[in-house]
């Protein structure tokens, strides 16, 4: 699944520092223009470039780079968890009869702190490898991470028939998942053997584990393409919460 950055409108949210570096000057030299014009209409907008130069500033060059960025889901791979659908057939072959894209908040501050943690909705930049459609894109996914740097994982099936996650020699809980997992004979990783994570390692699944492109069939995730940890469901209305 790729989420999707939104802001006012996808447009801005993807402007480029140059860009908001070119906006904020024009508006710049703008302000100083209409400042020593005397007459209440110049003022006012002497004013709005101000407080434009202040807000893109603070959002754009402070608070997305750093603090919190925003991302819609289009798909359906980290459903129940996250929605990503429309009404009709999608494209893994399930019928909805409603839409539903959840937006969410992204903490990106939070692994300048710390690293990720088992169990985190994790915000990444894929490596090429991982580009479901073959265009060889890095694109920016969302998963959960389900194992961590010395972790050693394996899913097979377990006593009861059921395929599940095996974390260092135990059953993992999942509550989380949409369905039991399904053996999928074209996963490489953790699925033909024990796969134990090295440093900077981690192994990511989708909670809608039988619709889902993930490490599975490309491996791991690198620390370093690591972007953040979803936090809050701020749309739809009814939607909204933390993300666990």
């Amino acid at each position: 699944m790729q989420p999707q950055e939104v802001g006012v409108t996808e447009y801005l949210a993807n402007l480029s520092t140059s860009t908001i570096v070119m906006l904020a000057a024009v508006l710049t030299v703008a302000r100083i223009i209409l400042i020593p014009i005397k007459h209440g209409l110049a003022r006012s907008l002497a004013e709005l470039c101000e407080s434009l130069i202040t807000a893109g500033v603070l959002v754009f060059l402070v608070i997305r780079p750093f603090f919190v960025q925003a991302f819609y889901i289009p798909t359906e791979s980290m459903e129940p968890t996250l929605c990503g659908h429309d009404p009709g057939m999608s494209r893994t072959g399930v019928t909805y009869t409603d839409t539903c894209h959840d937006h969410i908040f992204v903490n990106k501050l939070v692994y300048r702190m710390g690293d990720p943690a088992r169990g985190d909705i994790i915000v990444f930049r894929a490596e090429k490898k991982a580009d479901a459609e073959f265009h060889q894109n890095e694109n920016v996914l969302i998963k959960r991470c389900v194992a961590i740097p010395g972790d050693t994982i394996e899913i097979k099936a377990a006593d009861d028939g059921k395929v599940r996650l095996f974390r260092n020699g135990s059953a993992v809980i999942e509550p989380y998942i949409l369905e039991p997992m399904e053996e999928r004979t074209q996963a490489l990783y953790a699925a033909q053997g024990p796969l134990t994570l090295g440093r900077g390692q981690y192994f990511v699944m989708g909670d809608n584990r039988n619709n889902s492109n993930d490490s599975r069939f490309w491996g791991t995730v690198p620390r370093d393409r690591i972007i953040g940890k979803a936090a809050a469901v701020f749309w739809p209305f009814r939607r909204i919460r933390l993300v666990r």
